[in-house]
């Protein structure tokens, strides 16, 4: 069968294109392979498959099955999205209770979302809490959480989203959080969330989508998108030079997958000289800025002999892309540890817990 982990990585290359062509096929196939071997992940991904139709969505015993495994094994974005359908009920049968349980688990393993809804249930009469324990949790999500996850919070309560009851005062103290950190949605939301307490008219969720979809910070995500695409499709074709370009204008303004295509193609001295020390550099800050690829690729030159070798940045790095979804890594951070989803698990918990 092989190491589930090497398992887990070809499928994550075959599912996501990297240095193969994508082949979902093959990507279902090694995951259940992983599976099989025990890897919490490859449930987890199986269960998400079934769960956006890319598998038959019909087979609601499958989605459970890999969903309540990858769980039980202690994947913590599993356990919440299993804490979600018990709460919900949509495909299974609903139980607050067990719903309770699995959201307590995930909100100990430091998810936002988690702890929230531990608050929220405390608030509304389950687990037996006081409205200090509710307030306990609301704090640990409030300091642990960024400005798009108070956004959703704060438009749950506006609205009664998701199996929230709504509650403007509620969706106000949401908001704040991320007003707070300069999250220019959430201070669009909260100034219209205090004129609506002053008497102001409520705006439809759709209208309040499309304000959102029209402030600064959406405009220039947009154009570094365009941006990036425009320079893959460039790359794509050979005009090197057009997709320097490109990736040179998204990561002006602050793309982080195009400051990893220009640090690659310093890497590889496409349309540029070869220049791995500027490489290095540009693949440090894709990193900070949140990129996957470069978290991984730093991780692979810090455990390759060609650089100065460094196991401590290897592993901080390779854990760092596994958490952001590179799936590959968990193989390489594999060779340092017996459990690496443990691992990365608790990195990720130490980072939420003291994160502001």
């Amino acid at each position: 069968m092989g190491d589930p982990y090497a398992c887990l990585g070809v499928a994550y290359y075959y599912h996501e294109g990297k240095e193969v062509e994508p082949d979902m096929g093959l990507a279902v196939e090694w995951y259940r392979r992983a599976a099989s071997g025990g890897c919490p992940r490859a449930h987890w991904e199986l269960a998400k498959l079934y769960s956006e139709g890319i598998l038959d969505n019909t087979d609601v015993s499958a989605y459970v099955r890999h969903l309540r495994s990858a769980s039980e094994m202690g994947n913590v974005d599993a356990q919440y999205a299993l804490a979600k359908e018990l709460y919900s009920g949509d495909i299974l049968g609903r139980n607050v209770s067990e719903a309770s349980e699995w959201f307590r688990r995930a909100a100990e393993k430091g998810h936002v979302k988690a702890k929230f809804m531990v608050g929220y249930l405390i608030q509304n009469g389950y687990f037996g809490g006081s409205s200090a324990d509710a307030e306990m949790w609301f704090l640990s999500a409030g300091m642990s959480g960024d400005g798009d996850t108070f956004l959703e919070i704060g438009l749950d309560y506006e609205y009664g989203l998701d199996d929230i009851s709504p509650d403007q005062m509620e969706a106000v103290r949401w908001y704040k959080y991320g007003a707070d950190m300069g999250h220019e949605k959430c201070i669009l939301c909260y100034r219209r969330a205090l004129e609506i307490l002053s008497g102001g008219d409520q705006d439809s969720y759709r209208e309040r989508l499309a304000g959102l979809e029209r402030t600064a910070v959406q405009r220039e995500t947009d154009i570094r998108e365009a941006a990036v695409r425009r320079g893959d499709e460039s790359l794509a074709m050979g005009d090197e030079k057009a997709a320097y370009e490109n990736y040179s204008e998204a990561a002006e303004l602050g793309d982080p997958d195009a400051m990893f295509a220009i640090a690659m193609m310093y890497h590889q001295g496409i349309h540029l000289k070869r220049n791995d020390r500027k490489a290095m550099e540009i693949l440090t800050r894709a990193a900070s800025a949140g990129s996957c690829d470069a978290q991984f690729m730093l991780g692979r030159f810090y455990d390759n002999s060609e650089y100065p070798r460094d196991e401590t940045l290897a592993i901080q790095y390779y854990a760092q892309a596994a958490a952001n979804g590179f799936l590959a890594a968990f193989y390489y951070l594999g060779n340092y540890m017996e459990h690496p989803e443990t691992y990365v698990r608790r990195v990720r918990g130490r980072r939420c817990r003291s994160s502001r």
